[in-house]
């Protein structure tokens, strides 16, 4: 596995742990495939596993009774999934979804409590990232209230942007109408006033971004808040 994982990369959060916990965590991981569509999880299951991604995306996604799913948070090489199990509760609050293929290291969740009770810097790293996420599920709640739609999406193709180190993202409007809780013809517009601007263009169910300053500029503050947040934690 470490042959393989060296080749498409490694987790950003494990990185912070030193090269021996490191090792010896991931010794107790096995590297799965991510597929595009894939519900890793829905609201209620009982947690079986923990996916560190290391290529790939996935959403973390919340419904109101009645209303389509909205994305929480995006995740990548960046976190984790599931962190509820760090607090004790073993019940997936959101459901995950793969919104970009690609690989993740999975623990069986019994081995997960075992190794955060054995490693205090594991533990702590974690939690550590826990903080982070509640931060970026309130600033999310919050820009979803203040802030205009255009903003809203260049914020969430940033994040893409981010997580995938790539100028082009494969995903439709109608897709990204969903994960910003809103009707399609709004996200037409938004984009459109995007290409306009000439920021991005919009080909055969992929985006593609060109020009990542100007989006940046669009984009609402929430998009720095966020790297500032785990920047300053992490």
């Amino acid at each position: 596995m470490s042959t393989k994982l060296a080749a498409i990369g490694s987790n950003r959060l494990l990185n912070l742990l030193t090269d021996n916990c490191r090792q010896k965590f991931v010794a107790n991981c096995e590297l799965v495939s991510i597929n595009l569509g894939e519900v890793l999880s829905n609201p209620g299951d009982i947690i079986t596993y923990i996916y560190f991604p290391v290529e790939g995306i996935i959403s973390w996604e919340k419904q109101v009774t009645g209303s389509p799913y909205w994305v929480v948070t995006l995740i990548g090489n960046e976190g984790m999934l599931c962190i509820s199990l760090l607090m004790g509760v073993n019940v997936r609050p959101c459901r995950a979804v793969v919104q970009k293929s690609g690989f993740a290291l999975r623990m069986p969740a019994a081995i997960f409590t075992q190794q955060i009770e054995l490693k205090p810097a594991l533990s702590l790293v974690l939690n550590h990232y826990a903080n982070v996420i509640y931060n970026q599920v309130l600033q999310i709640a919050a820009c979803n209230l203040f802030h205009l739609l255009e903003n809203r999406l260049a914020r969430l193709l940033l994040m893409f942007h981010d997580r995938s180190q790539s100028d082009e993202i494969h995903i439709t409007q109608d897709q990204l109408a969903k994960m910003l809780g809103v009707r399609r013809v709004g996200v037409t517009k938004a984009a459109g006033s995007l290409q306009r601007k000439n920021l991005i263009s919009y080909v055969r169910g992929s985006v593609i971004i060109h020009d990542i300053n100007g989006l940046k500029a669009v984009s609402c503050v929430c998009y720095e808040a966020d790297i500032k947040t785990y920047n300053s934690i992490m």
